[in-house]
């Protein structure tokens, strides 16, 4: 199921705080970092020249548990398909540094990033097990 809402271009989360980031492609982050050392106030205007590119970054979570303690987790970062406020989002950017994300999810609803989670989790406690 996870293939199916899997981004295929290299992205980057471009994140000022939680529920104030953008994910991004590589073509745009190296924009940003060229700018970001040099016009702190160019960036919202290449943010802005993109942002039918860019997506809101969200994350979620999965956790295998062992009675109340944490077994394994594991962490996706997605954007929800038709949540789309990046122009606030754009606005509250000061220096950050752009992290790559390896794998990079886009979905319907929270619903389907938890599945995507939880099957990510379940794959990782196979190969656990298999070791």
């Amino acid at each position: 199921m996870k293939e199916k809402f899997l981004y295929n271009k290299n992205m980057y989360d471009f994140t000022a705080g939680c529920y104030c980031g953008v994910v991004m492609p590589e073509h745009v982050m190296k924009k940003i970092m060229k700018l970001n050392y040099q016009y702190q106030n160019e960036i919202i205007k290449v943010l802005d020249t993109y942002k039918d590119e860019l997506f809101e970054s969200d994350w979620t979570l999965a956790n295998e548990m062992d009675q109340d303690k944490i077994k394994k987790q594991v962490t996706i970062t997605f954007a929800l398909k038709n949540n789309y406020d990046i122009d606030s989002r754009i606005k509250s950017f000061a220096y950050i540094k752009p992290n790559f994300i390896k794998n990079f999810y886009v979905v319907d609803n929270r619903e389907q990033a938890s599945e995507v989670a939880k099957e990510i989790l379940q794959e990782e406690i196979e190969k656990d097990a298999s070791k």
